[in-house]
């Protein structure tokens, strides 16, 4: 049996997603799919963008992504940010030439495709991947983390969120977000008036966010610096910070250096 038929045998009923927002590209991936021999049992979608891409992983819960990098709007990584790397289906990146990105996959033994690419490597990569979620072992979550620190090193924080409100996706510009507070297995952005619950850890949040605007006073808080109202002593050290909306957040001695200061 070639590795081509190993491949297909595994396609039936897998659900699978095409992220890129050039359509040549969606459709040579589509195109590579359907030339398997069991094309007609897959279930496969398409994005163009990483918004709808987003809204599908959510919502279709595919079991394998092809996911361009390069997007404008929001690129293929911001899309895994948005989604948490915990919930993320098995990926395979589909990148133009980088060689930064390349070096960072193959150290960290997450799997891609290089454009252009041929069938041969197609069907490689599509092998493993489908021998992943055949054996249980498409969860590199670890990896998958220490990809997206490697690739974020030394780049610029961010200057938007995505945030859904109902069945809409937008961003909310940080500099808007007045704090951050911890809900659980979510964190809470507070921002204008409205507030926001995105699926991540407080952890996470203040990686993206720049520390001269924005400050960890609390496990369960994080403050826009130029929200403060005023800071008020409290009991053993501790202290309290009135935002200007009114909010009362607790900042306890661990973090007090970062707003005392």
């Amino acid at each position: 049996m070639t590795e081509s038929t190993e491949s297909t045998n595994r396609l039936n009923r897998l659900k699978l997603l095409i992220v890129d927002d050039e359509p040549p590209a969606r459709k040579k991936i589509r195109t590579f799919l359907e030339a398997q021999e069991n094309a007609p049992h897959m279930l496969i979608s398409e994005a163009g963008n990483g918004i709808d891409a987003l809204h599908m992983i959510n919502e279709e819960a595919p079991d394998l992504v092809f996911l361009d990098i390069q997007m404008p709007g929001m690129t293929g990584f911001e899309v895994i940010e948005a989604v948490g790397v915990e919930n993320m289906p098995a990926v395979v990146f589909v990148t133009a030439y980088d060689q930064y990105a390349i070096d960072a996959f193959e150290v960290q033994a997450i799997d891609y495709l290089l454009k252009p690419f041929h069938l041969e490597r197609f069907n490689k990569s599509l092998s493993r991947a489908l021998e992943k979620i055949e054996t249980g072992k498409e969860r590199p979550k670890d990896d998958m983390l220490r990809l997206l620190e490697q690739l974020t090193q030394g780049k610029k924080f961010s200057h938007r969120v995505m945030v859904k409100k109902g069945e809409r996706y937008f961003f909310v510009k940080v500099r808007d977000i007045m704090y951050i507070s911890a809900e659980e297995k979510y964190v809470k952005l507070h921002a204008a008036g409205e507030t926001y619950l995105i699926r991540d850890t407080m952890s996470a949040m203040e990686n993206r966010l720049d520390p001269a605007l924005f400050a960890r006073i609390h496990r369960s808080y994080i403050v826009n610096v130029d929200c403060i109202k005023e800071v008020q002593p409290w009991t053993h050290g501790d202290y309290v910070v009135l935002m200007k909306d009114g909010a009362k957040l607790s900042l306890s001695r661990r973090y007090s250096d970062r707003i005392l200061k």
